[in-house]
């Protein structure tokens, strides 16, 4: 019997995940719906079926509308790709009506703590989990005092916004560039303190930062499928310092599960989720990882995960579908360098 899944609007990652699924499933194992604001989408090519969501943006009328599509179409399942504080507040309404749903957490309670790193980072410091050093600024002085603590031990400071994704707002502290220098290069990796100072004192306080410890060693990307609270399979991407953007390796490492295990845990994570880590180095060359953030979402590079032979979102349904046995799922390979390229596609089928 074919399940029939409705995967709600997203990033460009629901395009690849659904391109995965049909990579991996068997003749009729699913029907992938996809939910998207407009037909010029390449999710048209991807998705089994598409659905344009209404233009009225009310919460009552949005619930309503994916409850009449999931009725309407047949949809035993909800993979909602965002919206989750509508969604997780409405899930016992899902599930009064036999829609089942795969939700990244428990409640909208916990999704506020997962959104805001000041507290989701001081949850996982109490449970013993290693962590750049950061204070909390919203204000100029605030940040100038967080500084002159952080750099007394030695410390490069970075800063980046409470809540934000995608790196968005994120900044190394280096006064080695006059800003014009900076314009010109197109620098949006680094920013003086004079000028993130000013920044903050217009702003008046209306986006916290975190001041933190700027850890300079290779950054990981921990790929999970997570089921209640527990880590079931994980594909670590680790980006080293040396590619400069432009490749990844995939590798086998125990102490970047032991992170994302604690993550998945201290939040009851489910689903896929991504967990970012990265080294701090010490004079005498040792490397520890510390926690940076974790999505309550597939990350970006899922399908440069699933090219460790582990594909993460065809067997996250098949887990749910009741279908398979987690010892059956496959482990990812390891040593496996990849990269993401970009592709051209035509948008054909959509009225102009």
């Amino acid at each position: 019997m074919t399940q029939r899944v409705l995967l709600t609007r997203g990033l460009s990652n629901v395009r690849d995940a659904i391109d995965l699924i049909h990579q991996a499933m068997l003749p009729g194992e699913f029907h992938l719906g996809a939910t998207y604001f407009t037909e010029h989408t390449p999710l048209r090519q991807a998705a089994d079926s598409l659905y344009l969501e209404p233009a009225d943006k009310e919460v009552e009328v949005s619930i309503e509308w994916l409850l009449d599509l999931c009725r309407t179409q047949d949809f035993g399942w909800i993979w909602p790709q965002g919206r989750w504080p509508l969604l997780l507040q409405a899930q016992d309404r899902l599930a009064a009506t036999g829609i089942r749903s795969i939700l990244p957490c428990p409640d909208a309670d916990t999704l506020e703590v997962l959104q805001d790193k000041a507290r989701a980072n001081a949850r996982l410091a109490a449970a013993g989990v290693s962590l750049p050093r950061s204070l909390p600024v919203a204000a100029a002085d605030e940040f100038i005092a967080a500084l002159a603590e952080l750099e007394s031990s030695a410390h490069k400071v970075c800063v980046k916004p409470v809540q934000s994704i995608y790196g968005l707002g994120f900044r190394l502290i280096d006064d080695s560039k006059r800003p014009f220098d900076r314009l010109l290069s197109n620098d949006s990796f680094t920013i003086g303190r004079a000028e993130f100072a000013a920044l903050l004192e217009t702003s008046a306080g209306e986006r916290p930062f975190l001041a933190m410890e700027y850890l300079a060693g290779d950054e990981r990307s921990i790929d999970c499928l997570a089921w209640h609270g527990r880590l079931v399979r994980a594909v670590i991407r680790r980006k080293p310092s040396t590619a400069h953007g432009r490749w990844q390796i995939i590798e086998d490492d125990a102490e970047s599960w032991k992170i994302a295990a604690h993550a998945v845990a201290e939040f009851r994570l489910h689903g896929l989720v991504n967990v970012q880590t990265r080294e701090r180095l010490y004079p005498d060359g040792c490397r520890e990882q510390c926690f940076l953030e974790v999505n309550p979402r597939m990350a970006g590079g899922i399908d440069m995960a699933c090219q460790s032979g582990l594909n993460l979102p065809y067997w996250l349904l098949r887990l749910a579908a009741g279908t398979i046995e987690e010892a059956q799922i496959p482990w990812p390979a390891s040593g496996v360098r990849v990269a993401k390229i970009e592709r051209a596609v035509i948008l054909d089928g959509a009225s102009v």
